[in-house]
This record gives C-alpha cells, structure tokens and sequence, in this order.
C-alpha cells in the first residue's frame, strides 16, 4: 500500500476523480498473470483486493504487492518490456486505468501529466530505495526515516499521507 500513498500524495482530488472514472474494475484467479515478462504495460492497475506476487523471469520470488499498491508503472514509464511476472495470490480485485485514456490526458493536461509523473517518479524512487537495501546489507537501513530524521517523524509526512490515503480510500470505495 505504500506505493499508492506515495502516489496519491503528488494527485490532487480532480486527479484522482478522473482516475476513477478512467478505470473498470477486474477480477483474478490465483496465478493469473497481471503483467507477464516480456512484455510492455499498456496499462497501469490499482491493487484493490488481495495479494499478487511479484518474481523474475526464472520464478524467483521478488515482492508480495498488497491491496492499494500500484502496479505496472515503470513499464507505462519507459515503454520498456517488463523485466518482471505479477501474478494473483489467491485471487485479486484490481482498478484498470485504461492506457489509452492515459496517454490521451497526459498529452493534453499539462498540470496533470506534471503531478503524475512526479507521482510516478517518487513511486519509483521508493522502490529503487528498496532494492538497494536488499543488495547493500540488511544492517544499513535506506528505507529508515529515523536516520533522516533522528527520531522524529515529519509533520509533513504525516499531513500527506492523511490526504494520500484519503484519495486512495476514495477511489478503493467506488469500486467496492
């Protein structure tokens, strides 16, 4: 859910609302594949319900996406192929943002493509974050706000993650 609160925060509310209504909502089985390797995302979804697992090409596990993460990004970014299999854990409910519709808003929004690729780039940043931590060492924590802040949590962190999860809460309601 991380990945949609850090979304979220760089969207406002008319972003969020034209999200929704760029969005249908699907359903999968456990081990449906979302996004295969190999292939370019023409799509991003929104993780509504459940789990979907995240593994390399040779089916070594990477990550367990949970309901609010945002999935298919880095592929609807770079217009690379996948590098990566998600797949459903025991089944999924996701929100579709049609790819079309995406690319048809950015290309004529500017303030919107603006915020959503800000969106996107610290979504980015975050898992980048988590990946070095997994190859540095255990013992170096680079995903520790403590270490930024000594101790503290930032005020301002805490008021955006209030208004991120509001939208996200929001948008997941309307497709309950």
């Amino acid at each position: 859910m991380r990945s949609s609160l850090i979304f979220f925060e760089c969207l406002d509310d008319d972003d969020v609302a034209w999200i929704y209504h760029a969005c249908h909502k699907v359903h999968y089985v456990d081990k449906d594949v979302l996004i295969d390797a190999g292939m370019v995302a023409a799509e991003i979804f929104i993780l509504l319900e459940g789990k979907c697992r995240v593994e390399s090409v040779a089916g070594q596990f990477l990550d367990l996406l949970s309901s609010g993460d945002i999935i298919g990004e880095v592929s609807f970014v770079d217009k690379r192929k996948t590098a990566t299999r998600v797949s459903a854990q025991g089944g999924c409910a996701v929100a579709v943002i049609d790819g079309e519709q995406l690319r048809e808003k950015l290309q004529t929004d500017v303030a919107f493509c603006s915020r959503f690729y800000l969106a996107a780039a610290r979504v980015l940043a975050y898992r980048l974050r988590g990946n070095l931590q997994v190859a540095i060492t255990e013992e170096v924590n680079v995903m520790n706000s403590a270490q930024e802040f000594v101790g503290e949590i930032d005020p301002a962190d805490l008021d955006a993650t209030a208004k991120s999860g509001a939208r996200l809460a929001y948008l997941m309601s309307r497709f309950s």
